[in-house]
């Protein structure tokens, strides 16, 4: 995601990160009923639903399919670059004893990572909704992988907090274009004072 130019690419790649985190999900379950509903959840909340709901929002936006940034392509893929070999050099650090699946844990971490690069580095609102659904993926693979998978409740209400957060920041899109005719967040530091 770090390196690619359309927000259709963008999206697309979120959803199959959630395809593959939920599949994830479900091949750790070993029958766990939590982690089943949990994997199923994911996909369908996360998988489907976001990703159509996005591509819905950049049509009714009618804006730009193309993202914006304020690095260059070959300065994001090097930093991203960067924040993975970091990810991978202290993640390890991070492993719990007796985690599930302890080499899925600097994946995470430079999830996390790369997520925080794509929200500080795009100009537009939606782009940066996605780099924190990026974040939201990685924190959500950590638990996968220290754990042996969170209490339900607390997974669904994790994957219903990020559709609501996605809803909230699409009507927030609609009133920021409708208030100032853009969604790009550089102009709007004209706005200070």
């Amino acid at each position: 995601m770090v390196g690619r130019k359309s927000l259709d690419a963008w999206i697309r790649l979120y959803a199959l990160q959630n395809v593959l985190l939920a599949l994830l999900a479900l091949v750790l379950a070993e029958g766990e009923r939590h982690l089943v509903l949990a994997g199923v959840a994911l996909l369908l909340i996360k998988g489907v639903l976001i990703p159509r709901y996005l591509f819905w929002l950049l049509e009714r936006l009618g804006i730009s399919h193309e993202v914006e940034s304020y690095l260059s392509i070959p300065l994001s893929l090097l930093l991203g670059g960067v924040l993975v070999a970091v990810g991978f050099r202290v993640g390890s650090s991070f492993v719990l004893e007796g985690a599930r699946l302890p080499e899925a844990v600097p994946v995470a971490l430079s999830l996390i990572l790369l997520g925080m690069l794509s929200m500080a580095s795009r100009k537009k609102a939606v782009t940066q909704v996605l780099g924190f659904l990026a974040l939201e993926n990685g924190v959500f693979l950590l638990a996968l992988a220290e754990t042996h998978g969170l209490p339900l409740f607390i997974e669904l209400g994790v994957a219903l907090d990020a559709f609501a957060a996605v809803v909230l920041a699409g009507v927030l899109i609609f009133r920021i274009q409708s208030t100032f005719g853009h969604i790009d967040t550089a102009r709007m530091r004209d706005l200070k004072g």
